[in-house]
């Protein structure tokens, strides 16, 4: 039987709620827009786990210098993108179950996500998620000057928690994610319900097909 953590650490899109496809076809239309075609499906494997401050970069490097005030642009797609998640977001299968059945152990819960907290305002209501984490502390990249792949945002939520790193257990989505997790000391559960289970495995995380497998596999039953 797995040891039972001291506190659980959640990522937030892609691990509670499916967000990042609403993200990443909102930044292929305005590539598109701006003379790149771009497929949104394809992109989102690309984006998994990043930043801000990547997606801007990127988008500028793909966009050859044609935007006169990338700040404007950044702007833009950032509200292009809030107005679609006002609309709802959905949950990922078997997170409220995962969620719940950490905290009917008694054990403590974060989420630790690289988005912005203002983001989080957003969709974790449109999804409903805010109603099943209740008072549950979120951490967000703006809380952090390293955001994830570094260890940072975990240590963070560890030290907040009043936990060793080595005694929690993160669900993460992204291999930017793990590899921070794993930076930390923390043991990693790599949900690799669209992603290469390989990529997670290669960096060392426990690979999780479905997150109805996460109580299991925390001690709970």
């Amino acid at each position: 039987m797995s040891v039972r953590p001291a506190a659980v650490l959640f990522d937030c899109d892609g691990v509670l709620i499916d967000s990042e496809v609403t993200s990443s076809h909102v930044l292929a239309a305005m590539l598109t827009e701006g003379g790149v075609p771009t497929d949104g499906d394809e992109l989102r494997s690309r984006m998994k786990g990043a930043s801000l401050d990547w997606i801007r970069e990127e988008s500028m490097r793909t966009l050859g210098g044609s935007v006169a005030d990338p700040d404007a642009w950044m702007a833009e797609f950032i509200a292009r993108r809030l107005v679609i998640y006002r609309q709802g977001v959905p949950q990922i299968p078997g997170a409220a179950e995962a969620v719940a059945a950490v905290r009917s152990a008694g054990i403590p819960i974060a989420v630790v996500s690289q988005g912005a907290r203002s983001k989080m305002a957003v969709t974790l209501p449109a999804s409903g998620m805010d109603a099943i984490l209740g008072d549950v502390p979120v951490f967000s990249g703006d809380d952090v000057v390293r955001g994830k792949p570094h260890p940072d945002l975990y240590l963070l939520a560890a030290e907040r928690l009043g936990v060793e790193p080595a005694t929690c257990v993160v669900v993460e989505d992204s291999v930017p994610g793990v590899t921070g997790a794993l930076a930390a000391g923390m043991r990693v559960l790599g949900f690799a319900a669209d992603a290469d289970p390989a990529r997670f495995e290669a960096v060392g995380a426990e690979v999780v097909h479905d997150l109805h497998q996460v109580p299991a596999l925390l001690g709970l039953v």
